[in-house]
């Protein structure tokens, strides 16, 4: 599964001295002008559709209040602070065949530049690496996408919008206690990752097709990459 890092030029330099730095999950939860980061739903842990949620709630000098699915105008979410307290560190996976554009010009990008992480397995074996050095805890996973006005069920750290689908998220998630930025040390990785690459030449400089895979002796496995 072949990953890349977007970005500004100068971060893309620091991501290949090995340099990951993790924004805390609450910092992507309030962003409001970033279409392509934003997301209202992260730290969720549930998500109920107006037609599947009941509202009930007490208060002193109230009694007990019900609210109507039909009052309810969009969809409710529940939250923990233990679902909050996580830095992510995020790449564009590719996991099955791109046959147009790989970065579609309908959809909200990020950055400039971009590196191409050319041994996957060892990249996730140094973060492991790094991580256990420094006694911390977490998780690497393809993020999976719902339609956010009909699903109702569980949400985590790894679920998102399918109004994101289109960025094939592979997210690393480390555990930690507080709000603050995280700096993940795995070493230098210039060995393991591309130069550098100017984003808007990214058709001209990689290809993911079917026939680019078999030349290289690569086969997709089918479903992989679906939400």
């Amino acid at each position: 599964m072949p990953l890349l890092k977007l970005g500004q030029q100068v971060h893309m330099e620091q991501f290949r001295k090995g340099q990951l730095y993790m924004n805390p999950l609450k910092y992507f939860r309030n962003l409001e002008s970033d279409l392509a980061r934003a997301d209202r739903y992260e730290g969720a842990t549930h998500i109920f559709q107006p037609k599947d949620a009941i509202i009930t709630f007490s208060a002193p000098g109230f009694g007990e209040i019900v609210i109507d699915p039909k009052d309810l105008a969009a969809a409710t979410t529940m939250s923990m602070n233990s679902e909050l307290c996580c830095n992510l560190f995020c790449l564009y996976s590719i996991t099955a065949p791109v046959s147009g554009t790989l970065f579609p010009s309908e959809y909200e990008w990020f950055g400039e530049s971009m590196v191409l992480v050319l041994n996957t397995q060892e990249f996730l074996n140094r973060v492991s690496a790094a991580a256990k050095a420094r006694n911390l805890s977490g998780k690497g996973k393809l993020v999976e996408y719902f339609d956010d006005e009909t699903y109702t069920g569980k949400l985590d750290r790894f679920r998102k919008s399918n109004r994101f689908a289109h960025q094939r998220e592979y997210r690393i998630a480390i555990d930690s206690p507080g709000d603050d930025p995280l700096v993940l040390d795995i070493g230098d990785i210039t060995d393991i990752t591309s130069e550098v690459l100017p984003f808007s030449d990214a058709d001209n400089i990689l290809k993911f097709s079917e026939d680019d895979a078999r030349r290289a002796a690569l086969t997709y496995a089918p479903g992989l990459g679906k939400p």
